[in-house]
């Protein structure tokens, strides 16, 4: 069996402590009337960077898109009419990255939605713990969602974290199915989203986040790959932080990198029209005594 890597546990919980901070100014703004998606990504995104790196783009997700929108300058993701809303960032300090979420009500069906997720979310935190399998983490979120009339949607969930990995390896369904087993030491993301709708996603037509897949480009778009590679390494990036970097012809050369394989986009992930999906999210550092949140999200909509 390889031997796993000592975590940074102080760097982790750093990241942790600025991505809740980050959070908290997203909510702040929201209650305040904010209803450009544009603008809370960028206020999160510059409040980690006075302190640390994006893990990944800030995604704004109203209503069925579930996840992998980062809002764009051409398309700003306006939140007007919207039930609810899902903020999810990321942050790493050295590599170590803590990723969470909340749902924004702005009606009382959205706050359904998003009561149940946080609710899935601390009922899962109760099964994490050395020995647990990733079935007992779905069964968890799925019982709150069955409680609610609610679905969980099954092609979506949480992760395993490593250094500079944001997916490594073990998944962590919202349903109770798949393989594998908590251990101490390692770092966790759970994310239960539950839905109104037939309980999965599908990609939509759209891309604004991308990663590096190999470093191998020609041409124009050699420069934005080694730019890519050595700002992000394998870490997610946005769309809009290339461009305004070098321009509106980073685009160009962006989707020539996808075309060739050097680059891979991500498709924004869509319920069924009509449907809402909640999220809540945290990172859980996996200890003998159980799942130590990095991230503090039960807050948001506490009692």
């Amino acid at each position: 069996m390889a031997m796993r890597m000592e975590v940074d546990v102080d760097a982790l919980f750093k990241a942790g402590k600025i991505l809740e901070d980050a959070l908290e100014l997203a909510w702040k703004l929201l209650d305040h009337g904010e209803r450009s998606g544009l603008k809370i990504a960028d206020a999160v995104e510059a409040h980690i960077l006075e302190h640390a790196k994006p893990a990944f783009p800030c995604n704004v997700g109203p209503d069925r898109l579930a996840a992998h929108f980062a809002p764009t300058d051409d398309r700003p993701g306006s939140l007007e009419g919207a039930h609810l809303v899902k903020i999810d960032a990321g942050v790493h300090v050295d590599g170590w990255i803590a990723d969470a979420a909340f749902t924004y009500p702005f009606d009382e069906e959205g706050e359904r939605l998003a009561l149940a997720a946080r609710e899935a979310l601390l009922a899962a935190a109760e099964v994490i713990r050395p020995g647990a399998s990733v079935a007992d983490v779905g069964k968890a979120v799925s019982e709150v969602a069955k409680r609610h009339g609610l679905k969980p949607i099954v092609n979506l969930g949480g992760h395993e974290i490593k250094q500079y990995d944001l997916h490594a390896g073990l998944f962590v369904p919202n349903v109770p199915q798949g393989k594998g087993t908590l251990e101490e030491g390692m770092i966790v993301a759970v994310e239960p989203f539950l839905s109104t709708g037939r309980g999965r996603v599908e990609d939509g037509s759209i891309a604004t986040i991308f990663s590096l897949m190999r470093p191998r480009a020609r041409g124009a778009a050699r420069q934005l790959l080694d730019y890519i590679r050595r700002e992000y390494r394998s870490l997610p990036f946005a769309e809009k932080w290339v461009v305004r970097r070098f321009g509106s012809s980073a685009r160009l050369h962006l989707y020539t990198l996808v075309k060739s394989g050097a680059v891979y986009a991500y498709p924004e992930l869509l319920e069924v029209p009509g449907s809402l999906v909640g999220q809540f999210e945290t990172t859980f550092y996996v200890d003998r005594d159980g799942g130590q949140p990095v991230v503090d999200t039960f807050k948001f909509l506490a009692p």
